[in-house]
């Protein structure tokens, strides 16, 4: 069976076998092509780049040739799906890409459906650990996890298996403070190879299996700055497809910055509230870095610890409602402000879909233990019955 492809950058929707092909400038050199022939401005990655406002040196690409023009012998199907033309020049063209933006399509594109789930927070807030260790706990807990994500040579991008091995390496010198040898931790972290994703202008992709008689489907999720909906008019349009279109939403809430994250619901609701709501978004606001909450509000871990379930088996949703309730008198008590926009966008967007979670990444000692980074994501897809649930 094929899908539709939803390109994860220009989010354009087209058949599965309505794709492009781009020449292959190691094949051709080896065919004893003149590869300067081949070569030029790729116009429709250049509009891409100014559409989205990324600062590209050039769009200088290898040609991109239409299947249109092939006759059928020519094309190669795997299971009905067009994966290679063969073509005059000797060698055959593997390289498919989007007949819209021309930016080359990740691995499983058209033998499973998308889902895009956009990562929202205010820089600094802690996105790019919390996704290393999402899909950590997701690797941990039996669920496919295959990387699709392409980097801008359109190979297997490992910077969030990077970013794992980093933080699961740790450092005996990191205190509790967040300091080593007197540094920040995320100093030490970007002098380690450590990537920010909110420098990556594309979404990471992965391939998962939710459950063991689940299909299996392609997450494309989207690393966002939330801050900037507020004001920045070119953000707004440049970003908006990506959470307009998302299933799941999760927000991250850095209760050391409240009024930040206020802004950002706030900004979420006023700007991308109607086509949320239309596309029937699970919103999960995550109260983030869980293991620091002890030192902002005494007693608060004892009392609160993220939820944690037993790998394939059901999610029980009523606990998740409970922890839910009982999150949200911690935030009345902690700031009205917090409290007074998850009701308005819960009101906006349903009650039913806008749920508190609780997660971390580090243990109380500062050694990388996430507990609760896959709820949100695994609530979200058992509201749409990809994952089973109890209720």
């Amino acid at each position: 069976m094929l899908f539709d492809i939803v390109c994860p950058l220009c989010m354009k929707r087209y058949p599965a076998n309505s794709v492009v092909f781009r020449h292959n400038a190691v094949n051709l050199d080896a065919t004893g092509n003149d590869l300067a022939r081949y070569r030029g401005e790729d116009r429709y990655l250049q509009a891409y780049y100014t559409t989205h406002g990324i600062a590209k040196g050039s769009a200088i690409r290898m040609k991109v040739v239409d299947p249109a023009y092939f006759p059928e012998q020519d094309k190669v199907y795997s299971d009905g799906l067009l994966v290679g033309l063969r073509n005059r020049n000797g060698y055959q063209m593997e390289d498919r890409v989007c007949p819209y933006c021309h930016n080359k399509l990740y691995t499983s594109a058209g033998r499973m459906p998308m889902q895009q789930m956009a990562i929202v927070g205010a820089s600094h807030s802690g996105k790019t650990t919390f996704e290393a260790a999402m899909i950590y706990q997701l690797r941990r807990d039996g669920i496919g996890c295959i990387n699709n994500t392409l980097n801008e040579q359109g190979q297997i991008d490992d910077v969030v298996e990077r970013n794992i091995e980093i933080l699961m390496r740790g450092d005996p010198d990191r205190i509790a403070n967040g300091t080593m040898d007197g540094r920040p931790v995320e100093r030490v972290r970007a002098s380690s190879g450590w990537s920010a994703t909110e420098n990556y202008h594309g979404p990471y992709i992965f391939s998962l299996t939710p459950g063991a008689e689940a299909q299996p489907l392609a997450l494309a999720f989207y690393d966002l700055p939330g801050e900037h909906f507020r004001t920045n008019i070119q953000m707004i349009s440049q970003k908006a497809p990506y959470i307009a279109t998302a299933r799941t939403c999760l927000c991250l809430v850095d209760l050391a910055d409240i009024g930040t994250v206020s802004d950002v619901i706030t900004a979420l609701s006023s700007n991308f509230g109607t086509k949320m709501k239309q596309n029937d978004v699970n919103l999960a606001l995550v109260l983030y870095k869980a293991d620091q909450l002890e030192q902002a509000v005494e007693g608060i871990a004892k009392a609160m610890t993220p939820l944690t379930f037993q790998p394939h088996q059901p999610i029980d949703m009523r606990r998740i409602d409970a922890s839910s309730e009982q999150l949200l008198k911690f935030v009345a008590s902690r700031d009205y402000r917090l409290e007074g926009t998850y009701n308005a966008i819960s009101d906006m967007l349903g009650r039913e879909n806008v749920r508190l979670f609780m997660a971390q990444s580090f243990d109380e000692f500062g050694n990388f233990a996430p507990r609760g980074c896959d709820l949100p994501l695994l609530w979200s897809f058992a509201r749409q019955g990809l994952y089973p649930q109890t209720t």
